[in-house]
């Protein structure tokens, strides 16, 4: 099937880009008369040029179709990696775990139009969870979005059982760096990722109220020491947590400088204004890449954060459910930050995060002016009545009472 773009919409994007109509044409690998064609809405775009378009131009296909993000069907994501029926099936013949599964674009198609699939196991979820693990692979897309465009094609079948992601075994390498360190060092490295991962998740909950974001590398240097008496300017979080570890003498001595030679940490030496004291002194350490990897294998904490997909987490499930007991009312604007764009019909906040397409914001049904109020969408409703039982399980804390009725 070919992709039909907005009036004006591919020229608009060329023009914003600066490229002339012959580059573009060179750009996808067609000829300008082609370009030409879809500007002027003669032709429809194939798959294959129509996922380089999107690569070329560097836009989403709702900047060029008009397309809401978070409506995605299975056949649009494939269209969207610029593939095929036919191509979809070669590269899926080659993945691991293809064996038995014979794909084809036939079968490609029976699958992206909600008819059975000939030829497999069609009653087994583990076979269709093994499928969408695939697809999301192939189409360079979250599972999550899998799993919502396959409900969206397929809203009467069984939702596919993903595959459980094993956990990885910590690397030789890690525990070695480890082993490598006296007891002091290995204190100071483990409460100084403990910080590290206190503040991200902070950062993470001020990004979901749609608190104002500070660039990563200014979070990430964490103050460790001022050169003043503790009397005089207190004790840092991270001097705090040394304390609370038996390491009553928390400076930025020879126990930094060793956890800084073996590249787990970055210092950085500067100094800082505090009031009655003027500029004093002061240290700030960040986590490396491998500073991490040590640490986590050490303590034994996964990398792996929030639920499996295509769940959601406990913040976004919250906002779900507030949406859903409010029914036909729907909810006043009141639904602040980003959580609520990231569930909802249209563009993310931050114009590359996938929306789930679970709520939309529009005006109540039978009024024609007024404020605007969420309501759940049919996707929503699905994804409620699919994973109920699991959420209640998994947050047991929160009132779900009679949610199960009120959206279906």
């Amino acid at each position: 099937m070919a992709q039909s773009l907005r009036p004006q919409a591919l020229e608009h994007q060329r023009l914003f880009r600066d490229m002339s109509l012959e580059e573009l044409a060179e750009a996808v690998g067609v000829t300008p008369r082609a370009v030409r064609h879809w500007e002027a809405g003669t032709r429809a775009v194939g798959d294959r040029a129509f996922g380089r378009l999107l690569k070329v131009l560097q836009c989403g296909a709702q900047d060029l179709t008009g397309r809401d993000p978070g409506t995605e069907s299975l056949a649009d994501l494939r269209r969207d990696a610029g593939m095929s029926c036919e191509e979809a099936a070669s590269v899926l013949r080659h993945k691991r775990g293809a064996r038995g599964l014979n794909f084809s674009a036939e079968k490609v198609r029976d699958l992206e139009r909600g008819r059975r699939v000939r030829g497999w196991t069609w009653g087994s979820a583990e076979t269709l969870g093994r499928v969408a693990r695939m697809l999301a692979q192939v189409y360079r897309v979250p599972d999550r979005v899998v799993m919502d465009a396959w409900r969206r094609s397929r809203p009467e079948e069984p939702l596919p059982l993903l595959p459980v992601r094993r956990a990885r075994q910590p690397s030789g390498e890690s525990l070695a760096a480890w082993s490598s360190l006296n007891d002091r060092q290995r204190t100071y490295l483990a409460c100084i990722f403990q910080q590290d991962q206190e503040v991200e998740e902070e950062q993470r909950h001020a990004r979901y109220v749609g608190a104002e974001q500070r660039p990563a590398a200014e979070w990430r240097r964490m103050t460790l020491a001022l050169s003043a008496s503790s009397d005089a300017v207190g004790y840092t979080r991270i001097q705090e947590r040394l304390r609370e570890a038996g390491v009553h003498d928390p400076g930025a001595g020879s126990s930094v400088a060793a956890l800084e030679r073996r590249g787990l940490i970055v210092v950085y030496r500067d100094r800082v204004y505090v009031d009655g004291l003027g500029d004093l002194p002061r240290t700030r350490v960040e986590m490396s890449r491998h500073g991490r990897v040590v640490a986590r294998a050490a303590l034994g904490v996964s990398r792996e954060v929030g639920p499996p997909a295509p769940l959601l987490s406990l913040w976004l499930w919250k906002i779900v459910v507030r949406v859903a007991h409010a029914g036909t009312q729907g909810v006043d604007g009141s639904l602040a930050g980003r959580g609520p764009h990231y569930l909802a019909v249209g563009q993310s906040p931050d114009g590359r995060t996938p929306s789930r397409g679970f709520i939309v914001l529009r005006l109540p049904d039978g009024v024609t002016h007024g404020p605007y109020r969420w309501f759940l969408t049919d996707s929503g409703r699905r994804h409620i009545a699919d994973f109920l039982d699991t959420y209640r399980g998994l947050y047991p804390s929160l009132d779900t009472q009679g949610v199960g009725e009120i959206s279906g």
